[in-house]
């Protein structure tokens, strides 16, 4: 598959938007939209800032297919209409229409906490039950998850790019949790809100959360838990936790099997249910940090 080119020429982006050139020339002037300068002094816009000013302006496309992206995007809300067209299309295991409806969603405005939680979620939630785990439906789910870390790729990289100096966050499914799409949801919506996410993937055993921790000196740790955890967690988890602590850091953690455990870990560990709810408190959380930086450094 080709690599999608990182900069659009004035003319592409206001063919795709259906303007004239010069009115895409006059948004990058007057500064709505940022591009570089070639040696020649064109204007050329990165992808990312192309996708910004869409989203942020609810522009229409025209012509979508215009834009270098792997695949039209199909642009629309966020519904229960929305999930059952992705639905078919994952069932029917037609791959490139259900990227075009995740990305088509972002690039029309969603979050994507809403994508996870109103789309990806419920979709995947059904293709379980339909086939209730059978070969076939084994088959679909491992298509279907492949099919989102596609979509959600793409969408990763037209994020803007968060600065070195954000506060900085570590992702991760515990140990025995082998799903891919939890943790690399997570890193996207903390991403999205502003933060550098650092995602280790599924399968992670807690002393490895830690080091990462330490590595990037992250205050804010997700792990997601979908597997009962074992009988001897709770030494490693409050080991975990108290660690964190000890760096000024928290730790969030969701999946359906966080009521497992141990009570002592559910006190002082916090839960959330959605992508929207981390997505709330990674916001709150981030202008708490913002806030409070400029007083350690006047202390200091």
């Amino acid at each position: 598959m080709p690599a999608t080119p990182r900069f659009l020429t004035s003319r592409q982006l206001a063919d795709s938007l259906g303007v004239s050139e010069s009115s895409v020339k006059r948004w990058v002037d007057d500064g709505s939209i940022a591009a570089d300068r070639t040696a020649g002094g064109h204007r050329r816009i990165p992808l990312a800032e192309a996708i910004g000013y869409i989203r942020r302006q609810r522009a229409t496309l025209s012509k979508p297919h215009l834009l270098p992206l792997e695949t039209a995007p199909q642009i629309g809300g966020v519904d229960g209409a929305a999930a059952q067209k992705l639905l078919d299309a994952m069932v029917c295991d037609r791959s490139a229409e259900a990227r075009a409806i995740i990305s088509g969603r972002y690039l029309g405005g969603a979050g994507i906490a809403s994508i996870a939680d109103n789309l990806i979620r419920p979709v995947l939630h059904e293709l379980g039950d339909l086939w209730h785990h059978g070969p076939e439906g084994i088959l679909l789910e491992h298509r279907a998850v492949d099919t989102c870390v596609h979509a959600l790729t793409e969408i990763g990289s037209w994020l803007p790019s968060v600065p070195d100096s954000a506060p900085a966050a570590v992702t991760a499914g515990g140990p025995g949790d082998p799903y891919l799409l939890p943790p690399m949801l997570a890193s996207l919506v903390l991403r999205e809100c502003g933060i550098r996410a650092h995602n280790l993937g599924p399968s992670t055993p807690l002393e490895t959360v830690g080091l990462a921790m330490s590595k990037y000196g992250a205050r804010l740790c997700t792990i997601s838990i979908s597997s009962p955890p074992g009988p001897r967690s709770e030494a490693t988890w409050l080991a975990l936790e108290q660690a964190v602590a000890d760096m000024g850091g928290r730790i969030l953690m969701g999946g359906r099997s966080c009521a497992a455990l141990p009570e002592k870990v559910r006190e002082r560990v916090r839960a959330r249910d959605s992508m929207t709810e981390l997505a709330a408190y990674a916001t709150g959380w981030l202008e708490g940090v913002v806030r409070a930086k400029p007083r350690k450094e006047r202390r200091s």
